[in-house]
């Protein structure tokens, strides 16, 4: 659109140069063939095309001063199309009709127009070069961005993998530490209440003591309730499931997909954990196959574990099972959940879900 905005004006420059014409004749048909020409030139991408109307121009040009005119119009096409062997010809047929009788005056004012286009192609195509070095610029700025966006991304969650991590292993000593010093400080102190109250023979005492021993097995029973929620909270479950299945990747194409959030109750850990374990354990005895898929992914309203590989199972009786098969079960069924075994020709599959109500 800029560049016919910009013939328009050069044409209409030197249409107001037609008026110094000593003798105006051709001026319509020079006036329709630039229009035609220049319009052709600027949507043609023929060289050939190119060169044959420009070479038509100029030979007019010869013939007839309107016609020279309008040769700022075609020199701006001649500069924009890389049209450069006939800048010669159109200068050569200007001087020829200035010898032939074109005034000073139009001669001058044509190489000034002349002149003015090639300045203003040259602005256009530096500004359309400035415009594509600020799109390359900005579309490589925007990628920079992103990727520095991403990374950020991935330091974050390094960091919060490793704060995480911390806090595991921080309760996980705090568990300790309360196991270790007051559980073993409170069970010395049952034992020493209990010792008085079977040598005690003051019936004064007797309730006294019954009180202090019941405070303390009180105590020591949540003592032991909070060390198992500290360490049951301390279990990563992700990490765990990854060390289980770290066996089956000598013999096994392993795919691994998680999908649970970090809230998970200890018990549902403990069981999914020995679920895996123990599938591990059949791949690596039994299974003929070289692939295996471990899925565990969080619903809204439960959990589900799928533990499959791709050998041959068919004809293998599953209905009892092994001693691994019927803890998998027991457990499953202590969670109030379901699990179903499979084999065929797909392999061995072990499906489990148990809801998130389950404690």
């Amino acid at each position: 659109m800029n560049e016919l905005l910009e013939k328009l004006i050069l044409t209409l420059m030197c249409a107001t140069l037609l008026f110094g014409l000593k003798s105006p004749d051709y001026i319509v048909v020079a006036l329709l063939s630039v229009v035609a020409v220049s319009s052709i030139m600027q949507v043609s991408e023929n060289r050939v095309c190119l060169y044959l109307l420009a070479g038509l121009f100029i030979c007019a040009c010869f013939i007839s001063d309107s016609f020279v005119i309008f040769l700022p119009v075609i020199v701006y096409d001649f500069f924009r199309d890389r049209l450069y062997p006939l800048f010669l010809p159109a200068l050569g047929a200007l001087f020829f009709r200035n010898y032939d009788g074109l005034s000073w005056q139009l001669f001058l004012a044509i190489l000034i127009f002349t002149a003015v286009s090639f300045i203003i192609e040259y602005l256009d195509r530096r500004m359309s070069a400035l415009s594509h070095e600020l799109i390359v610029t900005r579309d490589n700025a925007v990628e920079y961005n992103n990727e520095l966006k991403n990374k950020n991304q991935r330091i974050l969650e390094a960091q919060d993998t490793e704060i995480h991590l911390a806090t595991l292993k921080e309760r996980n000593r705090i568990a300790r530490e309360i196991h270790d010093n007051v559980g073993h400080m409170l069970t010395r102190t049952i034992l020493q209440t209990g010792a008085l109250q079977i040598i005690n023979k003051d019936e004064n005492l007797r309730e006294p003591l019954e009180s202090i021993k019941n405070t303390l097995d009180e105590a020591m029973n949540q003592v032991r309730k909070s060390v198992h929620d500290l360490h049951d909270d301390s279990v990563d479950l992700e990490r765990s499931l990854k060390e289980a299945i770290e066996p089956l990747r000598e013999r096994f194409a392993v795919t691994f997909e998680y999908d649970i959030s970090e809230n998970v109750n200890g018990k549902i850990k403990y069981c999914f954990i020995a679920l895996v374990k123990e599938a591990v354990n059949n791949i690596i005895k039994h299974s003929n196959g070289d692939r295996a898929l471990i899925t565990l992914r969080e619903h809204p309203g439960m959990f589900t574990l799928l533990v499959q590989d791709n050998g041959n199972c068919e004809g293998k009786n599953i209905s009892e099972g092994g001693i691994g098969l019927t803890n998998m079960r027991e457990r499953v069924q202590a969670m109030n959940g379901n699990l179903n075994i499979s084999a065929g020709k797909e392999g061995f599959k072990i499906f489990a879900s148990i809801m998130k109500g389950e404690r």
